[in-house]
């Protein structure tokens, strides 16, 4: 016998009892065509193995995450129009293999999350969706907590969005529709804008990485990007040093930042909307709304802080952001872990390791590292304090509570600062989440809700 970590998928034919006491010659033939045309081809795309086949179901084992839930999709999406459904679950953890079967929690898990499983549908634990990272390209919807049979702990489960295209696939074209444009920042340095979606208007303001070519395909932490877009007409630069806009630039400060804001509110024709702020982007948004009241609506400002690292009186901060820029400046190109794969660990810490390679090389992409280096000590001497008495719109911010580059007080002073602020906390220590953080629903629901009591006010420049 030998013990190994597994995906498991279970399987279950719907109404098979009931069906076999109706009509059991043409239930067998319905469901031997099922499995020769739709489940077998699907399993062996997916490098999976079945190890148990019932009459009325079927249990498979696979090496990733990615392979099993890949696989789930495949065979539900499959099944669309034919006679008969199936449940499906799955599920990844330990298993002991003994010859031809597989036994263990995974199996139990798994086979339990099918049972709860609607016609048609697949349960996925969450856990499943946390390995697998951001190589899934499957959409998946949260569905809270569960109480499974047999099971003393609730379990975080998502299941299957059958309603449209591939995540990848999707994604794919969103980045081949968009129309890249360039603005004129007020020094003269070019930045390259863009908009995605229909509806009221949301301006994101720059932060520290961006690539507009590649946000939507290459950037794993970007859950706010398709659903945002989706919802509002969504208006997003590169800023200085980043992507498409003006690499080399040495005026790099928080000051400039604004003015690129400031460029890309006039280059759209935006009069007024409300700003979503993320980590230093968030900073910038909320310097600009304090200089340029009547041109922001409201705030949302995510991860962000009042002071970077070399105003706060914690030592320990500046130190920690030198030494991560000191193993760029020497690591660079190098394969893992590179100074950029320790910029990804540190700053989304409970985030997939599959995802926090793509970062890394999503950074590489983004920008040079010594364009890495100016942002960074431009990160380092930020302090908004003395602005924030001047912001009048409102604000939301949210924070994680475990984030340990920009501790939660750095909200917390964020919100106190601001009149009417409201404060959020996250249960995470990921900066930005990637849309499988068990806080990332919580993170939307806030974010929409705020939305919706902003006056739809904005205008055209």
């Amino acid at each position: 016998m030998a013990r190994q970590i597994a995906a498991i998928l279970s399987l279950d034919v719907v109404g098979f009892t009931a069906r076999m006491a109706s009509n059991p010659d043409t239930t067998m033939a319905e469901l031997n065509q099922i499995f020769e045309q739709v489940i077998r081809p699907c399993v062996k795309i997916g490098n999976g193995r079945i190890f148990k086949l019932m009459g009325d179901g079927a249990l498979v084992r696979f090496g990733t995450a990615t392979e099993a839930i890949a696989t789930a999709h495949a065979i539900q999406k499959g099944m669309l129009g034919k006679p008969v459904q199936l449940r499906a679950g799955v599920h990844v953890g330990d298993v002991t293999i003994n010859g031809e079967d597989v036994f263990g929690d995974a199996v139990n898990i798994a086979a339990r999350l099918q049972a709860a499983a609607p016609p048609g549908g697949c349960l996925i634990s969450r856990v499943t969706r946390q390995i697998a990272g951001g190589t899934v390209g499957i959409p998946l919807k949260s569905e809270g907590t569960m109480t499974l049979k047999g099971l003393s702990a609730p379990l975080e489960v998502l299941s299957l969005d059958l309603s449209g295209a591939d995540d990848q696939a999707e994604r794919a074209r969103q980045s081949a529709r968009q129309v890249i444009r360039f603005a004129t920042s007020q020094d003269g340095t070019r930045i390259a804008w863009t908009e995605t979606g229909k509806g009221r208007t949301v301006v994101k303001a720059p932060n520290w990485v961006q690539h507009l070519e590649y946000d939507w395909t290459q950037n794993p932490m970007n859950g706010w990007l398709p659903h945002l877009s989706h919802h509002y007409r969504l208006i997003r630069c590169d800023g200085r040093n980043n992507g498409l806009s003006d690499r080399g630039v040495a005026d790099v400060s928080p000051d400039r930042f604004v003015d690129d804001l400031a460029a890309l509110f006039d280059a759209a024709g935006v009069a007024r909307a409300p700003v979503f702020g993320l980590s230093f982007g968030a900073a910038v948004a909320a310097a600009y709304a304090a200089l340029y009241p009547d041109r922001v609506s409201g705030l949302i400002l995510m991860s962000g802080f009042v002071q970077g690292p070399g105003k706060r009186n914690r030592p320990q901060d500046l130190a920690l952001g030198q030494a991560m820029r000191e193993l760029v400046r020497d690591n660079w190109d190098d394969g893992y872990p590179s100074g950029r794969h320790l910029f990804a660990q540190a700053f989304f810490p409970e985030s997939s390791p599959q995802d926090q390679d793509s970062y890394a090389q999503f950074i590489k992409m983004a920008m040079t590292h010594q364009d890495y280096l100016r942002i960074g000590e431009c990160v380092d001497v930020v302090d908004i304090e003395p602005l924030l008495p001047a912001i009048r719109c409102p604000a939301l911010v949210l924070h994680s509570d475990r984030e340990r580059m920009h501790f939660k007080d750095q909200g917390q002073r964020l919100a106190a600062g601001i009149r009417n602020a409201r404060f959020v906390s996250l249960d995470t220590a990921n900066n930005t989440m990637p849309d499988y953080d068990p806080e990332w629903p919580k993170a939307l629901r806030e974010i929409e809700d705020f939305l919706s009591t902003i006056p739809d006010d904005q205008g055209t420049g």
